[in-house]
């Protein structure tokens, strides 16, 4: 029996046509980054090999376009199946809250000035817009599959790996979320000034990438992604595959990119040279670029529907449950006189003594 949404061809199309357009957006920036320094230097700096406007020309793209770029090809791919419900879902949230902090910061007197800052304000405000689009398209585009002909519906993740995803995400969550509340100890300390970390989440610190996010924004929106896609997972909701294998390859893409940091410093698991902070720092990227390959591949696993559970008697649609077909009401109003539809009366008493004459009436007046 089929059961499951898919989505309509026309909400496929629709949603075809604005991957292809923030695909089309992404190489545009790409291809003017490395005209201007490169592939090898555009590709270090990706990777933080070389700090950005470091031997080159400011950047446009960072770390952040090269993972949603791999993100939207996926996407695109996805197109062509009923079930691509969930992927445009999760390129919507993704692309909405990285596109989302630079909506103020190209508006802030700090980046005024920056070349092609225009630009990217218009870049990131169409990205907004489409990732929006994307998420109303999925919602409302979805139908019922009824039959073969509409497609195959979203398959949930297994059991067992589902439950072990979804740990592992709740993990790096509240990983995340402690090391902001270091940061926020740290950047809010009298010698930083108690308005350094807000100044670093909001953007109004710029990166010199002009399309990267905030570094802390960044933080959070992953740990609140990695909360969702985690509640998904023990639910085996469809919707934990997309978006926890999508977050999985966010947080190795990430974590590769903190320890080629650690690398260009000649840091790199010198432990007898850094301080705590910083030990536990390549410790958790370590444990979030291999934690997140490993959440791609449970998640990778398709598992089967539920079947649906039968209702009792009366069950909406007009069709009966597990009891059957409920009995047939007694015929009542069809039932001959002198028969019930409990069956025959009991007979009579027969009178008392036999052939007894009538009982005399009482006198008048009694």
């Amino acid at each position: 029996m089929y059961q499951g949404n898919v989505l309509a061809r026309g909400a496929r199309v629709a949603g075809g046509i604005i991957l292809v357009v923030l695909i089309a957006t992404e190489i545009i920036w790409i291809a003017r980054d490395i005209g201007n320094a490169g592939v090898k230097d555009t590709f270090l700096t990706w990777i933080g090999r070389i700090f950005a406007g470091q031997g080159h020309a400011p950047l446009g793209t960072s770390i952040t376009d090269l993972i949603l770029l791999v993100v939207y090809l996926g996407a695109l791919v996805a197109v062509t199946k009923p079930a691509a419900a969930g992927a445009f879902v999760t390129v919507g949230l993704l692309t909405f809250f990285y596109r989302l902090p630079l909506l103020w910061i190209m508006n802030e007197d700090i980046t005024e000035g920056l070349p092609l800052r225009d630009r990217a304000l218009y870049t990131a405000l169409g990205a907004v817009i489409a990732s929006v689009a994307l998420i109303v398209i999925a919602a409302a585009g979805r139908r019922p599959a009824v039959s073969p002909a509409d497609g195959e519906p979203p398959a949930p993740p297994r059991s067992g790996p589902a439950v072990f995803a979804g740990l592992l995400l709740t993990l790096f969550a509240l990983a995340a979320v402690a090391w902001e509340a270091y940061y926020i100890d740290r950047f809010t300390s009298e010698r930083m000034g108690p308005f350094s970390y807000w100044r670093q989440f909001s953007g109004q610190r710029p990166s010199g990438v002009l399309l990267a996010p905030p570094g802390f924004w960044i933080d959070w929106s992953t740990a609140v992604l990695c909360m969702v896609a985690a509640v998904q997972a023990f639910a085996r909701k469809p919707m934990a595959r997309p978006l926890g294998i999508v977050l999985g390859w966010v947080l190795a893409a990430y974590a590769v990119y903190t320890l080629n940091v650690y690398a260009k410093q000649e840091l790199l698991f010198e432990f007898d040279d850094i301080g705590t902070p910083d030990i536990l720092q390549q410790l958790t990227s370590l444990a979030e670029a291999a934690g997140g390959l490993v959440v791609i591949v449970l998640l990778a696993l398709r598992g089967r529907q539920r079947p649906p559970v039968p209702g009792a008697w009366g069950a909406p649609g007009g069709q009966y449950g597990a009891w059957g077909t409920p009995p047939a009401p007694a015929p009542y109003n069809d039932a001959p006189y002198g028969r019930s539809p409990f069956g025959s009366p009991p007979p009579l008493p027969p009178e008392y003594p036999p052939n007894a004459p009538p009982r005399p009436q009482s006198p008048p007046g009694w």
